[in-house]
């Protein structure tokens, strides 16, 4: 299994480069595994961050804007327990798949172990031709030192987005 990452600060285009990568993968038949966290806007506001499993595509609210009377609070979202514990469910049912993808992994997982930290001592085995994971340009040298093997593309760079499509879908 080959792993790539894709790292950057928030709002530099992540998740919209997944967005493409899963829009070739369904174009070439691809069997995908894992999820995705789009943002939510309104007013070109970021209000709140879903989760959705993947490849059906059902969607919950990950994380809305804290308020001052929110619990399970981290950093300025306030974090929805039910929907974490369903998408960490559906990440350990390991079952196979052309490429895995995990958007995103942050300090939630890495700093404080919550999350989906569950995943990431699986994502080496995980069943997948390719995997593919997101994560903040802060948590690139720990990714580098626990994943050696690990592709890293700056989002960002459309040259460097291009290069990892076309080496993503490639059939090495």
């Amino acid at each position: 299994m080959r792993l790539y990452g894709i790292c950057g600060d928030s709002g530099q285009g992540k998740t919209r480069l997944v967005c493409r990568i899963l829009a070739e993968a369904q174009r070439l038949g691809w069997r995908c595994r894992g999820v995705f966290s789009p943002a939510v806007f309104e007013d070109g506001l970021k209000i709140a961050i879903e989760v959705r499993l993947l490849p059906g595509m059902q969607t919950r609210v990950l994380a809305r804007l804290a308020t001052a009377e929110d619990i399970q609070v981290f950093g300025k979202w306030k974090l929805n327990l039910e929907s974490i514990a369903w998408a960490r469910a559906h990440l350990l049912d390991l079952r196979p798949a052309d490429l895995w993808i995990i958007d995103e992994i942050g300090p939630l997982e890495i700093v404080k172990g919550q999350g989906w930290a569950d995943i990431l001592p699986l994502i080496p085995g995980l069943p997948a031709k390719k995997a593919l994971v997101t994560f903040r340009k802060t948590l690139l040298p720990w990714f580098q030192a626990r994943y050696p093997e690990i592709h890293i593309t700056r989002a960002g760079d459309a040259e460097a987005e291009n290069l990892l499509i076309e080496s993503l879908f490639r059939n090495d």
